[in-house]
């Protein structure tokens, strides 16, 4: 795996979701109360871009048709969805957030 810079800190706010393209992949950054997570930035139901979806604590939900998947662990919680979301390890170092490729 492969560390790579994903974005600076101050560039994804407190409760703000944001979505970045880096080596060809889309990553979604959420930011809930300084804690960050790495995820698929689309839906694996229908492609739906999830940085227009909603964070309700550890809740992300699809902005189409509803799905609900956890920002921890990428699980999901209520369908349509079947598959989860992948979850990109990251790390916070010298202001900038880092992912696994």
């Amino acid at each position: 795996m492969t560390l790579v810079k994903l974005c600076k800190i101050v560039a994804v706010s407190t409760g703000e979701l944001k979505q970045f393209r880096v080596q060809g992949v889309e990553i979604l950054v959420i930011n809930v109360n300084n804690q960050f997570s790495c995820l698929d930035a689309r839906c694996t139901h229908a492609g739906a871009p999830l940085s227009e979806g909603e964070v309700s604590g550890d809740i992300l939900i699809c902005p189409w048709h509803g799905s609900q998947f956890n920002i921890k662990d990428g699980r999901v919680l209520k369908g349509p969805a079947e598959n989860p979301l992948k979850v990109y390890p990251h790390i916070l170092k010298e202001d900038h957030v880092f992912v696994e490729l």
